[in-house]
């Protein structure tokens, strides 16, 4: 392409990358080779490039859940800008799975791949950093040499436990998607940090979490259902006031659920849901909700990885996003 247009191989690439300082005659150079080649901007950016395979992988644990499916939409439009495609790597929450999609760096198959939930330990991830290049994006990484895109967790889980409390709740149960509740320090695990920022905040206010009404392993609406039942099994003087439920699916269950049994939201129960899906505004009784940046994160995450390919970038960056309280009428 260089030699065809008798231009050199960085202006050519600023051509085909649409950057500016190049003059119209240079332009129309660089056209009339990629014409005479029967180069299309994809091919022509791959090739200044180098061997690179123009993938970008995208690991999520499913993309049947709302906010990764948003989350993934949000990534994919914004690569497909800089000619990049995406694959779309399920791990279903597996370690192997999310191995899997790493080696798709060391087979070059992929460039780079945007973490958007970490299932293994840093030390194994960070050997795939000589393959390819790695973004973080929902998630916290120790691992500063790893670029990392998410909201501020523990600030939003706190506002909305603050906001329960000024409502008058007294007892407030807890949904995680997480295996287990975990404390780490703030800044290295994100189920921590919104752990973390609900705990802190009750006894701030002089309370305490029930061991026995915080619910892990919660995902899907089915599983909110079930949640919403134990609940309805505890007496009236045992029973929470307020749930925060670890998303809008799962709050959305337990509305369900909850009216199905003569409940009343949120007179009887408020539930507060996270994410603000679609889902949140369109039940029966609209969810209030911690509102994640979604489209942002994305956004933010595939240029990021951009940045480092088509750049050579070497330098990372942190960067945290403000989580937003969206009141409705369910709490």
């Amino acid at each position: 392409m260089a030699k065809l247009s008798g231009l050199s191989v960085s202006t050519v690439s600023r051509v085909i990358n649409n950057k500016p300082h190049v003059s119209e005659a240079k332009r129309q150079r660089v056209q009339e080779a990629m014409d005479a080649l029967g180069y299309s901007p994809l091919q022509a950016a791959r090739q200044m490039r180098g061997s690179g395979s123009g993938n970008v992988a995208v690991v999520v644990p499913t993309i049947t859940n709302n906010f990764f499916a948003h989350l993934v939409d949000s990534i994919e439009r914004t690569c497909s800008k800089y000619a990049y495609r995406t694959l779309i790597i399920q791990t279903y929450g597996e370690r192997a799975g999310e191995e899997e999609a790493l080696n798709l760096l060391r087979m070059q198959h992929a460039d780079g791949a945007i973490l958007c939930a970490i299932e293994n330990q840093w030390e194994l991830i960070r050997k795939f950093t000589q393959y390819g290049r790695l973004v973080a994006c929902n998630e916290y990484n120790e691992d500063h040499e790893i670029s990392m895109i998410c909201g501020r967790q523990y600030e939003g889980f706190q506002k909305a436990t603050e906001y329960l409390l000024g409502k008058g709740h007294q007892r407030i149960a807890y949904c995680t998607g997480a295996k287990a509740l975990v404390l780490q320090p703030k800044g290295l695990n994100i189920d921590s940090d919104r752990y973390r920022g609900f705990i802190e905040t009750l006894s701030k206010a002089g309370k305490s979490a029930d061991p026995d009404q915080m619910f892990t392993r919660i995902h899907t609406m089915e599983d909110g259902k079930r949640v919403m039942k134990k609940i309805l099994n505890l007496s009236l003087q045992e029973r929470p006031d307020a749930v925060i439920a670890g998303s809008d699916e799962v709050a959305a269950g337990m509305v369900i659920e909850g009216l199905a049994n003569g409940i009343r939201i949120p007179e009887d129960i408020a539930i507060l849901g996270v994410d603000d899906q679609p889902l949140a505004s369109c039940i029966q009784i609209p969810l209030t909700t911690i509102r994640q940046p979604i489209a942002q994160e994305g956004e933010y995450a595939a240029k990021e990885m951009i940045r480092q390919l088509r750049d050579g970038a070497e330098d990372t960056i942190r960067k945290e996003l403000d989580l937003e309280l969206v009141i409705r009428q369910s709490a």
